[in-house]
């Protein structure tokens, strides 16, 4: 755990206390946001793949009996804004 130890914290006054706490909430909200970073990165680009895909086949003609299984409709993916 980072931040102060049990005993460090108890010997502190109330709201310097309080503040070391915070800190520490604070230190570890950060490392879980960093450790997200790559999985947001991954899912923008998919997005954006999949963006791409979507309008090259609408240039195509459609084919007989597929469905378009990879338009953001079905997928339920939010647009990516360009």
């Amino acid at each position: 755990m980072a931040g102060y130890r049990r005993a460090t914290l108890r010997r502190m006054p109330p709201t310097t206390r309080k503040l070391a706490r915070l800190i520490g909430e604070v230190s570890s909200l950060e490392r879980r946001l960093k450790n997200l970073v790559p999985d947001i990165q991954r899912l923008e680009m998919d997005s954006k793949a999949l963006f791409n895909m979507e309008a090259h086949y609408k240039t195509e003609a459609p084919r007989e009996g597929m469905p378009d299984i990879l338009s953001f409709e079905n997928t339920g993916i939010p647009r990516p804004e360009l």
